[in-house]
């Protein structure tokens, strides 16, 4: 017997029903198995998660770490076979397990990748794979082939299974982080025993420094770290003779005038390093003129006040304050016609002219020439003082303005009131008003 007529509508219509709930189910498992056969099997996670204590440690952070995120595994560095469950099988030295390296192996472990160029460029075309040569030109890479394991590696820096891009502020090696990183050892007076350095305050003086404030108040990550002089993966001290260019790769008109002036030879007669002898090198403070003059000082160090370096140091001093008072009242005089409602907005910004000769006539004290410093002031001078009286000027033209609006409406209320009484007088003399 046929089904009827209705029946058919009846199981058509069931059917369309189930498969609008089952199809996207069906997609979804095609999704996910297509998923699971493109991310590649990384069992050593789970059996590590179950295993706890410290081979369990691995597993939390490792998800995020940047090798994870590119889609490396466990075996893409410790070698073996991440898709078995069977120890043996995944840790078979014929499977290429390598297992964790000795901390003397830990450079060239990370150099298999980093030090391929080939390899590397597939993540990032302008990626650097010098870093394990660097780092065996560094203290710490020599000392480790001597034999001392306490120096850094690469672990030490960057961490070990939750390595972070450098460009991630959550990074040790983050440029407001590298000082933290670095402090760890360097900042460590038990743990730095036994190794011939004169201190170990760096850090804490370095976060008195005017690079410091530079870092982390301002907010310029291309402020010097520890790493911008030192180096990172070749970290070495500057010798003597070096200072003035490890310095000079920022402050280079400073390092050009210091070379051509006087201080130079007798600097190298001395052995005596170049910027730090003023400077100092880790608390290294915003230069001001009170470095030339008075009994703190830096040049009353080694000139007294009547000889030809401290009459020198006077001179220049005196050059740099006019200026800089010059450029102080200039603001407060454009901050004062700005206030009282005058658009100064383009000669406050031409002030930073003025600002500009001023940093250059600091600069210029590294010529030891008062003339030199002179001539950059004078221009300074000149814009400061035309600023300054374009303020007075306005603030004059305000004033006047002002002066005529109050005597005008004073005029105004007076013939306002004068027809008043007119028109009372008016409407007294009207007839009929008494």
């Amino acid at each position: 017997m046929l089904p009827s007529r209705k029946c058919i509508i009846v199981l058509a219509i069931f059917g369309w029903i189930v498969g609008l709930i089952l199809l996207p189910n069906l997609y979804a498992q095609e999704e996910e198995v297509s998923a699971a056969e493109e991310t590649p099997k990384n069992n050593c996670l789970v059996c590590h998660s179950h295993l706890g204590g410290q081979l369990a440690s691995p597993t939390g952070p490792f998800p995020t770490d940047v090798h994870a995120e590119k889609g490396l595994t466990c075996a893409s560095c410790h070698g073996g076979d991440p898709t078995s469950m069977d120890a043996k099988i995944a840790k078979s030295p014929a499977r290429g397990y390598r297992g964790r390296p000795s901390r003397q192996e830990v450079p060239e472990f990370c150099g298999r990748c980093h030090s391929d160029a080939s390899y590397m460029r597939q993540f990032n075309p302008t990626v650097k794979t010098d870093e394990v040569s660097q780092y065996y030109t560094s203290e710490h890479g020599k000392r480790l082939r001597q034999g001392d394991l306490r120096v850094a590696t690469c672990v030490n820096c960057h961490s070990v299974h939750d390595i972070k891009l450098v460009s991630d502020p959550t990074s040790p090696v983050y440029p407001t982080n590298v000082p933290a990183t670095c402090g760890k050892c360097h900042s460590d007076t038990d743990y730095m025993q036994g190794y011939d350095l004169p201190n170990l305050d760096q850090v804490d003086n370095y976060q008195k420094s005017v690079h410091y404030e530079a870092l982390t108040k301002e907010g310029n990550l291309s402020a010097p770290t520890c790493q911008t002089c030192h180096g990172s993966h070749g970290a070495t001290p500057p010798g003597v003779n070096s200072v003035t260019d490890v310095c000079g790769t920022c402050h280079s008109h400073n390092r050009e005038f210091f070379q051509g002036s006087s201080h130079r030879q007798a600097f190298e007669t001395f052995g005596v390093p170049g910027c730090i002898q003023c400077h100092s090198n880790h608390a290294i403070h915003r230069a001001n003129e009170t470095m030339l003059v008075g009994p703190n000082s830096v040049c009353s160090t080694c000139h007294a006040p009547d000889d030809n370096g401290g009459q020198s140091a006077e001179q220049m001093a005196k050059s740099i304050q006019r200026l800089d008072d010059s450029i102080k009242k200039a603001q407060e005089t454009l901050e004062q016609a700005e206030s009282a409602g005058v658009d100064m907005s383009e000669p406050l910004s031409d002030l930073s002219n003025a600002r500009t000769r001023l940093v250059m006539a600091r600069t210029t004290i590294h010529t030891l020439d008062p003339s030199r410093v002179e001539d950059e002031t004078k221009e300074g001078f000149r814009i400061a003082g035309e600023l300054e009286e374009e303020g007075k000027q306005k603030l004059q033209e305000l004033r006047g303005f002002r002066q005529g609006l109050v005597i005008s409406s004073i005029f105004i209320m007076m013939a306002v009131f004068g027809l008043y009484l007119s028109l009372r007088q008016r409407e007294r003399i009207k007839p009929g008003n008494p």
